[in-house]
């Protein structure tokens, strides 16, 4: 089992297989758990404390982002996909590169 921990949340099942297949493949990550909810997510994270959030796509009334993950759980790498999941957003506030697998893997190399 990786050492490091990820939790995606709301992020559509069959992208979160992709991520999974990434993460674990060439990132050395597990997911621990999905949350669709909201409401919930933030309950769980803070009782998960994860190493690597992954954040779906966000629309403009989303309850929970990137930015109140990472005041939650601010030893957590964050990462957002943009609403038409062509752009990967974080880890660091600002950061935006194109999502494919080698920069989802890339943002979280130690």
């Amino acid at each position: 089992m990786p050492g490091r921990r990820a939790v995606a949340v709301m992020v559509p099942h069959l992208l979160a297989d992709l991520i999974r297949h990434v993460l674990t493949g060439r990132g050395g990550l597990g997911i621990v758990a999905e949350l669709a909810d909201p409401e919930s997510a933030c309950k769980r994270l803070r009782e998960l404390a994860p190493d690597v959030v992954i954040v779906g796509p966000a629309g403009a009334a989303q309850p929970l982002n990137a930015a109140l993950i990472r005041a939650m759980l601010p030893h957590a790498q964050v990462l957002a996909l943009s609403p038409d999941l062509t752009q990967l957003l974080g880890p660091d506030e600002g950061d935006i590169g194109e999502f494919t697998p080698d920069t989802l893997a890339d943002c979280l190399r130690i």
